[in-house]
């Protein structure tokens, strides 16, 4: 089991098993702290035949020194559906919609686990701007160098 894709994003769907990612980005301004947040996180899954049967899956959001954000870890468990005659792989898109707050500006990660093991951190950089709308649109986020 391999995950192929994991980003932030405005937007997500899946048509005819194809992900669909609108607007990937790594950062938002927050304007106040705490700060709200409301976006995507598109996943995209490789599966073979021996990775048959339930696993589990989680979701955290770390600060910058590995603390836990307030929301409790989203989590859940996932079964791979493949016949263990099967030959080649297999491929499962997952979209999950993210909303809560952070404390501060920062860098944050979501940390993505399978059966315990991290297999991807997905870093969000939160930038201070006094006087902005909340989050904005990722046009109007200044580049970073």
């Amino acid at each position: 089991m391999d995950l192929l894709v994991a980003t932030l994003c405005d937007k997500a769907e899946e048509i005819q098993g194809k992900l669909n990612v609108i607007g990937a980005f790594d950062a938002i301004i927050g304007s106040s702290f705490p700060a709200q947040f409301s976006f995507s996180l598109a996943l995209r899954f490789y599966f073979t035949p021996k990775d048959k049967g339930p696993h589990s899956f989680s979701i955290i959001l770390l600060d910058e020194t590995e603390n836990q954000n307030a929301k409790p870890p989203q989590e859940a468990e996932i079964t791979v559906n493949m016949p263990p005659d099967a030959t080649g792989f297999a491929t499962q898109n997952m979209i999950t919609p993210l909303n809560g707050s952070v404390q501060k500006a920062g860098i944050y990660h979501f940390v993505i686990r399978l059966d315990g093991k991290i297999v991807a951190r997905v870093p969000l950089r939160v930038i201070e701007q006094p006087g902005a709308a909340g989050v904005p649109n990722i046009a109007d986020i200044p580049q970073l160098t």
